[in-house]
């Protein structure tokens, strides 16, 4: 398992802070590393990050990892995402050539018509050394304009701009603080291209805790003919007229292309739960807007779709896997609203409205199915797709028939396709042409149900190559994430090929806390019963090692945000069954993270030390908390971009430095730092390929495979 290291890592010294919660002393070692800035904290993470990258750098695998990743990568001639298809049959899209550092946006008129450059980050980036990268577009409803947004380094700071897209003038001065949203743009343009409605953050201005940061946002107009003019408060805490929200909602205006009326949708984006408010689009010039609410968080409703007078929404109300429901737009009342699509053993994911019929899609048994409701009747028809797998509704319309789908499996990499209903025809598109290595032929998977410590059975997800013999000496790698209700659903990234090529085998845990099984399935992984996600993992992985796939000395854990709960906790409760331990920017301080920016809006979702249950199980679930002293720990990467703004990187600084003073394993625990990088979100090509190098390079050496 040797490989060069050169120094060992600075040892950071202990200064323990110790509180009271509810009675129950916490002590905290490392607390002042949570004060980043410092110049004493800020050079101990860059001698962290500058010996980890010696490291892995030094690990034999690593080289030939790298090279076959970007050559598998490199393979397709590009790769596209984000398509709006538009009612004029313009298509606007972003697309990365496999030389390129970040997607850009383009446009071109028609599926075969010749695309045109709109926006390029790296043009913005260039001599200034920074990782610029593609947020989010939204086009006017003829392509005419187009907003979109760019952030730097992984911030998520997003400044939105405007393009005329005949011209390329850009129009006014970039807008800060903007954002997208769960279930869709946040900028929605007015018919008549005249403007569009946008979130915006607060600033946050001094004295202000950095807690209210993604607080209390609110809608703005921005008018295409006021390009300099500060744009108009239109609904959220901002708008003095308004309903008032609570500070943890995010607002948002739909605008509906043939209606007088405009939906105003709140969201709390931890729940992913709304609230709809309806005003007629004449009225929005008032000084006091009558908003009228139409659904509340009582319903529990987590999307909408809107069809002529219709209103559709998706329910958890009664129905722990969804249902769709039906009611009047003009006269809305959800108590007495028709069932379109009623609960079933499959969950209800998604609703999207066309011109000819309104699409479901299911999640059900691992794999996604579609169903089409033609408007005027009560029936659902499915549509058959190409290979089981997942199904994303990429785009839909009211003003076109229709639908675009994403379709991926666990050995399929993602295609467009188009929904003709005339035809009743699924057409794959060329949009996204696939690549050598899209579909590989050699590749089995397998879906089996682990009994876990409580009885309950548990989806595992096994890729592996054929002929893989299970005689117990397989490297694998067993991941899962287990919160907010998320869904692991089948996708298939062509780089893991450079693991599976190797023997290796890839397996997902679809624990408790995640949607595979709708709210009861996220229910059982949530707060108090938050220990059932990783004794979920761990029964995964005593399956593996029971059914032979692999043995405890070449297993590994995988997981990232809110899934450094999962493994970090699987971790520190059976180190044993592990010979390495992979978080990416990990939630592994669960009992401090109530205090940074994004912690407010993650309360309803893991609980606040503010009160005695809420911190019994936040205290449970923090990996930190439980690293205990003289125990052999399996190896440890600790992955992290400092421009992180969702989890901080001192949650992994903490634990790294928690561990690198108590483990006896020998084992090294790495703090892997990348300082234009932040939760992920914006990293550039060649970043994402260093780190999933560092990952497997990283496993194969703690199973001691050098080569």
């Amino acid at each position: 398992m040797a490989a060069p290291r050169p120094i060992k890592p600075p040892v950071a010294p202990v200064r323990t802070v110790t509180d009271i919660h509810h009675g129950v002393r916490v002590d905290d070692p490392y607390r002042y590393m949570e004060s980043t800035n410092d110049p004493a904290v800020a050079g101990w993470l860059r001698s962290q990050s500058d010996y980890a990258r010696v490291v892995l750098d030094s690990v034999p695998a690593r080289a030939g990892l790298l090279k076959r990743i970007e050559a598998l990568d490199g393979a397709a001639s590009a790769r596209v995402e984000s398509v709006s298809w538009l009612r004029n049959d313009r298509v606007f899209y972003f697309k990365r050539e496999p030389h390129e550092l970040q997607s850009k946006l383009f446009v071109r008129d028609g599926l075969r018509g010749k695309e045109r450059l709109l926006v390029d980050p790296e043009t913005v980036s260039a001599g200034t050394g920074k990782n610029v990268a593609l947020h989010f577009y939204s086009p006017s409803p003829s392509g005419r304009y187009v907003a979109y947004g760019i952030s730097e380094g992984g911030s998520e700071l997003v400044a939105m701009s405007v393009l005329d897209t005949a011209s390329g003038r850009v129009l006014g001065p970039p807008i800060d603080r903007t954002s997208a949203n769960v279930i869709g743009p946040a900028t929605k343009w007015l018919p008549d291209e005249s403007g569009f409605y946008f979130n915006q953050k607060q600033e946050l201005r001094p004295g202000m805790a950095p807690t209210e940061k993604y607080l209390n946002s609110s809608v703005f107009l921005f008018r295409i003919a006021q390009p300099d003019a500060p744009p108009k408060p239109i609904f959220g805490n901002a708008a003095m007229a308004a309903p008032r929200l609570q500070p943890d909602e995010l607002p948002f205006l739909a605008v509906l292309p043939e209606s007088e009326q405009v939906l105003a949708v709140s969201l709390l984006e931890i729940r992913s739960q709304i609230s709809l408010y309806s005003v007629q689009r004449s009225q929005l010039q008032q000084d006091r807007v009558p908003w009228r609410r139409i659904v509340g968080v009582e319903d529990k409703v987590r999307e909408f779709a809107v069809h002529g007078d219709d209103l559709y929404v998706i329910s958890a109300k009664n129905a722990p896997r969804f249902r769709v429901l039906k009611t009047s737009l003009a006269k809305p009342d959800l108590d007495n609203a028709s069932v379109v699509v009623p609960q079933g053993t499959a969950v209800v994911a998604n609703i999207a409205a066309a011109a000819d019929a309104l699409y479901i899609r299911l999640l059900d048994g691992g794999t996604n199915r579609l169903l089409r409701l033609p408007h005027g009747t009560s029936r659902t028809q499915e549509i058959a797709m190409p290979f089981p797998g997942s199904i994303r509704m990429a785009y839909a319309e009211v003003t076109r028939p229709g639908v675009l789908l994403e379709i991926a499996g666990w050995t399929r990499a993602r295609g467009y396709y188009s929904y003709d209903p005339a035809q009743a025809r699924l057409t794959r598109l060329d949009l996204q042409p696939p690549g050598p290595f899209d579909a590989p032929d050699r590749l089995v998977v397998q879906m089996v149900k682990v009994t876990s410590h409580d009885g309950v059975l548990v989806p595992l997800t096994i890729v592996r190559q054929q002929g893989v013999a299970l005689d117990a000496s397989n490297p694998a790698i067993l991941a899962g994430y287990g919160a907010y209700g998320f869904s692991f659903e089948p996708y298939f990234d062509p780089r893991w090929l450079a693991w599976l090529e190797r023997g290796g085998i890839y397996a997902i845990a679809h624990v408790r806390g995640g949607g595979e099984y709708g709210e009861d399935w996220h229910q059982g992984g949530f707060q108090q019963t938050k220990p059932n996600t990783w004794k979920d993992l761990i029964a995964c992985a005593g399956y593996l090692i029971a059914q032979r796939y692999t043995r405890p000395e070449r297993l590994g854990l995988l997981g990232g945000s809110a899934g450094g709960i999962l493994v970090g906790r699987a971790m520190t409760e059976r180190p044993d069954l592990f010979a390495a331990v992979v978080a990416n920017v990990g939630a592994l301080d669960m009992i401090r993270m109530e205090i940074t920016p994004a912690g407010p809006g993650n309360v309803d979702e893991f609980g606040s030390v503010k009160t005695e249950a809420g911190f019994a199980a936040l205290l449970a679930m923090s990996t930190y908390h439980h690293v205990q002293d003289r125990v052999r720990y399996p190896g440890v990467l600790l992955v992290h971009g400092v421009n992180d703004p969702r989890v901080p990187v001192w949650a992994s600084a903490k634990t790294a430095a928690r561990l690198q003073a108590t483990t006896t394993s020998g084992r090294p625990v790495l703090l892997r730092l990348d300082y234009q990088a932040g939760h992920g979100i914006g990293s550039s090509a060649p970043q994402r390929r260093s780190e999933f190098a560092d990952t497997l390079a990283f496993m194969l050496w703690q199973f001691g495979d050098l080569n």
